[in-house]
């Protein structure tokens, strides 16, 4: 990958979690009655979360190298993925129980159905894009990177964090995470073009 692909990557991102985050803040505020700030507040949050999930994505790629690097066997590899997933969906529904006490069960479950829904749409289309063997680890990538990268604003410490902003979080994170993971392989599929 050459530089300019490079920044065309992290720029175009940026922008993503930019306008991403003026629609669904605007949208999320609308149907919810949340204020999520002033518009460069929103915008500014747009490209934060943006950068998260570019940090997120690039951390990805290296941890993936690695660990094809120990693990020779494909087949050990994606189980590993998948049941690092399963763990991780698992504790989300558990942070969100913990989080939402006494609400409905809808609350609790909304924002890992989310993810788990958003990432295996990702997948599928990643896999249908270019090879078979993307699915499980685009899954990982969007169920795990997604889910790492807003942790802050799913289990808080300075105190409770209500569902519209967790949800306005992770959407843009999943949107970043989808666009990076989608861009990736047509970068790869259009340098090789021009090889």
């Amino acid at each position: 990958m050459t530089l300019k692909k490079l920044f065309f990557w992290i720029v175009s991102t940026l922008l993503v979690g930019a306008v991403l985050s003026i629609v669904f803040g605007y949208g999320i505020g609308a149907i919810t009655g949340t204020d999520f700030g002033a518009f460069t507040q929103i915008l500014l949050t747009g490209l934060t979360f943006a950068a998260v999930a570019e940090l997120g994505f690039f951390s990805y790629l290296v941890f993936n190298w690695l660990a094809k690097g120990f693990l020779r066997n494909p087949k050990l590899f994606s189980s590993i993925q998948i049941f690092l997933i399963l763990i991780l969906l698992a504790n989300l529904v558990y942070l969100n129980i913990s989080k939402f006490a006494g609400s409905s069960l809808f609350t609790h479950l909304f924002v890992p159905v989310l993810i788990l829904v958003v990432s295996l749409v990702v997948a599928w289309w990643k896999s249908a894009r270019s090879v078979q063997q993307a699915f499980v680890p685009t899954l990982f990538f969007m169920v795990v990177g997604t889910t790492l990268e807003s942790i802050p604003s799913i289990n808080s410490k300075a105190g409770e964090v209500p569902l519209p902003f967790v949800v306005f979080t992770v959407l843009i994170l999943l949107a970043c995470n989808s666009y990076q993971i989608l861009q990736l392989s047509w970068l790869v599929k259009r340098s090789q073009k021009d090889n």
